[in-house]
């Protein structure tokens, strides 16, 4: 709704704002926050929107390690090269990537080659309350072939005991519940 009404822009920069006021306030208390923020690739395309963050980064004193820009796989399918110019244009201010609703298939393998990510967050179907031994198995490829890029796998939306488990055995790095 927000990108339909022309608003995304200044939503976006405004959640940014307050993630690195917070970092910011959590940094002076000598307490390591690490915030990942959503962004939609319409705000990423802005002209002058990396200009405008590493400015703010700098303004704000917050480490922009702290920060990862939380990107969802079907909004970056669609933006790909307009999303790794921005991207490549963070890295070096330290700013991290989260491709999220990461599931097995050639969009998203592509995507993770062409992307300077530090992490992937799976999606909700490799989460729930019981697998089926094919989706196991996609899921614990899924891992390896992260790990093997030296991205770290996020499991969110994880509800009970045995998901957690199931993540864990499969190689997960975090567990979001």
């Amino acid at each position: 709704m927000a990108e339909r009404s022309g608003l995304v822009v200044d939503i976006d920069r405004w959640v940014l704002l307050q993630s690195l006021a917070l970092i910011r306030d959590q940094q002076a208390e000598q307490k390591a926050l690490r915030l990942f923020v959503t962004q939609s690739p319409l705000t990423l395309a802005t002209p002058g929107q990396s200009e405008w963050l590493k400015a703010e980064i700098t303004a704000s004193g917050a480490p922009g390690s702290s920060l990862v820009i939380e990107l969802r796989l079907e909004d970056v399918a669609m933006h790909a090269a307009t999303v790794r110019q921005f991207c490549e244009s963070m890295v070096a201010d330290g700013v991290q990537f989260c491709l999220s609703q990461f599931e097995a298939g050639s969009e998203a393998q592509s995507l993770v080659g062409q992307l300077p990510l530090g992490f992937v967050k799976l999606d909700r179907k490799y989460t729930a309350a019981s697998l089926t031994p094919a989706v196991r198995a996609e899921l614990q490829a899924l891992i390896d072939n992260a790990h093997l890029r030296k991205l770290q796998v996020i499991g969110h939306g994880v509800e009970d005991a045995q998901t957690a488990a199931t993540l864990w055995m499969s190689g997960i790095d975090f567990i979001q519940g």
